[in-house]
């Protein structure tokens, strides 16, 4: 038998160490893979000298109107998550949580698999006082609000935008109508009033049947309680909340609508923020590296069925990437700048 100290064992060891670091960058490469894969599809199908006529001929007045609507974006995010921070004791600054919204972005460019934009802003706020499960529960939350607002207010501008053509179905109009508000105030609801969601799950989980692993439970308890802490807000900041988070979102549509009139594309606000929605959640899904390539797929996709020409969606979708490496580049500025500052030397 092998000592557990011999060489063998050591250099085996070691390999299996290697394997394991590397299986980590395997859904960055694979994120990296898709990104090539579609961006080299669109290409195909659309004359990249035709996209670059596009874009030469862009609006300096609505693309500057554009990024201002990022910065404005991010200003309402960042309010809103100071405001769930405070409901739950957490000591994060507002001007704190602006530059993390950045710097986030940047290092959600750079680094590998999981170890994103969402565990660098875990880092970040960890950093500035919070515990880890208070930050994941901070942004657990604002995620789902994300997801709540933005399909609420998908279906409600779909249904004003289809509720004008001729062929329209009444019964699916109907029922986006009747179902967009109930998800909208609902789910508020259900995270900061009446219900109060996270309470009665950790409520649940502390008193149900005992299974799995003691700490596991353990630290589930705890982050649903810090969960349940999040949404005591008072009547004015769960309003608050709830105008931020619809204002986020008209921000969104704001910017594609910016973008948009940029390249010369005309259509009505409505189809734009429907769209702008559905590409927002697509982006979501951990497919490719910040959404390149599958924001510009779908509005290529989305864009041709509301009469515009290939080389317009890609457009399109060219100039909205392009603000979002701009955003992330803002962040990589204020990172260096972080990092000279701790560098130099004290006088």
């Amino acid at each position: 038998m092998r000592h557990l100290d011999s060489p063998d064992v050591r250099c085996t060891e070691a390999a299996a160490g290697s394997v394991l670091t590397s299986r980590r960058y395997v859904p960055f490469l694979i994120k990296l893979a898709v990104t090539a894969g579609v961006i080299w599809m669109l290409l195909r199908r659309v004359s990249l000298g035709d996209v670059g006529a596009v874009l030469a001929g862009a609006s300096v007045a609505w693309l500057a109107a554009g990024v201002a609507a990022q910065l404005a974006l991010r200003a309402a995010n960042a309010g809103r998550i100071r405001l769930i921070a405070r409901s739950q004791q957490v000591p994060l600054s507002y001007g704190m949580i602006l530059r993390t919204l950045f710097t986030t972005a940047f290092y959600g460019l750079l680094l590998p698999g999981t170890i994103g934009a969402g565990a660098a802003t875990l880092v970040k706020y960890v950093g500035h006082g919070a515990t880890w499960v208070a930050a994941l529960a901070s942004m657990v939350i604002n995620r789902l609000l994300d997801l709540l607002t933005s399909i609420a207010l998908a279906l409600s501008f779909w249904t004003l935008d289809t509720s004008r053509r001729p062929a329209s179905s009444s019964a699916l109009i109907l029922t986006a109508l009747l179902f967009a508000p109930v998800l909208l105030f609902g789910g508020h609801a259900l995270l900061f009033r009446g219900a109060r969601l996270f309470e009665h799950e950790a409520q649940w989980l502390s008193h149900g049947p005992q299974h799995g692993t003691p700490g596991l439970r353990h630290h589930a308890i705890r982050f649903l309680h810090q969960c349940a802490q999040g949404g005591r807000l008072t009547r004015s900041g769960a309003a608050a909340v709830f105008g931020l988070s619809v204002g986020k979102e008209l921000l969104a549509a704001l910017i594609a609508v910016c973008f948009a009139r940029a390249i010369g594309i005309t259509l009505p606000f409505t189809t734009i923020a429907w769209m702008q929605a559905a590409v927002g959640l697509a982006v979501l899904l951990p497919l490719s590296v910040s959404g390149l390539g599958v924001r510009e797929g779908m509005l290529l996709l989305l864009g041709q069925s509301q009469g515009l020409s290939p080389t317009q969606a890609l457009g399109w979708g060219v100039l909205q990437s392009s603000a979002v490496l701009l955003m992330a580049g803002i962040g990589g500025l204020l990172e260096a700048q972080t990092h000279w500052l701790r560098a130099r030397p004290a006088t």
